[in-house]
């Protein structure tokens, strides 16, 4: 006979039911945090965890960035080292055979400027600038909450999720529930009996 394996309700942070438990366990993540040992890891007063996706904005001109992209064929590349791990043998013996007639040397020993105008020249290639920006998704009590919906969304997301620690200062209404919770003012009801 086989033991039956049960496994532990989700948490509020991973989309469970509220229970007294998940109640409990989402008020020691808060206080941890918010006022305990995970202030450490941010240091911000009247925490809230902002989870952001990462964009890439193309076609910034090369002058005035230093940031350089090449795009081929629907993809995009932002470092010479990504676009050559992609290249098939055939791409990498013509991009050296380019560069030895230009600087007696394969092309991944020559000047990281000089390899950007290489790939400039090659035909259905675009060298252009770009930059990135974070941009506002949602908003957690607590860092498990976020790094949760990260690790249920990512595969959405193919540019980046990131967890920012943003102040909710002078936000009196949302910093007086928090710390109603954690200080145990504001509490779960217990739930009546229909009986």
């Amino acid at each position: 006979m086989t033991a039956e394996i049960t496994h532990p309700a989700p948490g509020l942070q991973a989309g469970g039911e509220l229970t007294k438990q998940s109640w409990t366990d989402f008020v020691q993540r808060l206080r941890h945090d918010c006022i305990g040992k995970g202030v450490e890891r941010h240091y911000t007063a009247d925490a809230i965890f902002i989870v952001q996706a990462r964009r890439i904005v193309f076609g910034i001109d090369r002058d005035y960035t230093d940031n350089l992209a090449v795009i081929c064929d629907d993809q995009s590349w932002v470092s010479i080292e990504s676009y050559w791990a992609d290249l098939d043998q055939e791409s990498r013996v013509a991009l050296d055979l380019v560069a030895m007639e230009d600087a007696d040397c394969g092309f991944l020993e020559v000047e990281e400027s000089d390899q950007w105008e290489i790939l400039a020249e090659q035909e259905d290639h675009i060298v252009t600038g770009w930059d990135e920006r974070w941009e506002y998704l949602n908003a957690h009590f607590t860092k498990d909450a976020a790094e949760a919906f990260i690790k249920r969304k990512a595969h959405d997301y193919r540019e980046g999720l990131r967890v920012y620690v943003d102040a909710q200062t002078y936000c009196w209404e949302f910093n007086t529930i928090k710390e109603a919770i954690m200080s145990g003012r504001l509490v779960l009801a217990e739930e009546k009996s229909n009986g």
